[in-house]
């Protein structure tokens, strides 16, 4: 044994710098968070659909009808028959679309759809017009047809 007294242990090394996307942002502040919205509502894609086929189906009656009118072929019930669905898909978009908007409007924002909603409640009161005129002026033609023209 020595005189000498002991040296004590050299420190550890320090540890490796810590990389910078491990460092903790204490320093960012996020701000007021926007609510983030809920779950969509089925009934307003249902309104968009039975609306929008409702206008198709009056369309195309439309287009039957005038060339069954303009060539004189015996199609004039076409509109009717396409008339008549068309204003059943037409108010069925519509209540639904009504529906949807104010489920949304009830549930304070956390529900989306409320734009699907209001334009399934347009195309489906527009169906229901153009199928509603369709289906008049499919009768009154057919009924033109049938018992000739009326007495003046």
């Amino acid at each position: 044994m020595s005189a000498e007294p002991e040296k004590p242990a050299p420190p550890p090394p320090p540890p490796p710098p810590v990389p910078p996307h491990q460092i903790a942002p204490y320093y960012q502040y996020a701000g007021p968070q926007a609510p983030q919205p809920g779950p969509a509502d089925g009934r307003a894609l249902a309104a968009l659909l039975t609306g929008s086929i409702g206008l198709i189906l009056a369309l195309t009656a439309i287009l039957f009808g005038a060339t069954a009118y303009l060539f004189g072929i015996d199609y004039l019930l076409l509109g009717l028959l396409l008339g008549v669905p068309a204003m059943v898909l037409g108010s069925l978009g519509y209540f639904l679309g009504r529906s949807s908007r104010e489920r949304s409007k009830e549930s304070q924002a956390t529900m989306v759809g409320r734009g699907t909603a209001s334009t399934g409640l347009a195309i489906g009161v527009a169906a229901t017009a153009i199928g509603a005129t369709v289906t008049v002026v499919a009768i009154v033609l057919y009924l033109v047809a049938v018992f000739g023209e009326p007495p003046v």
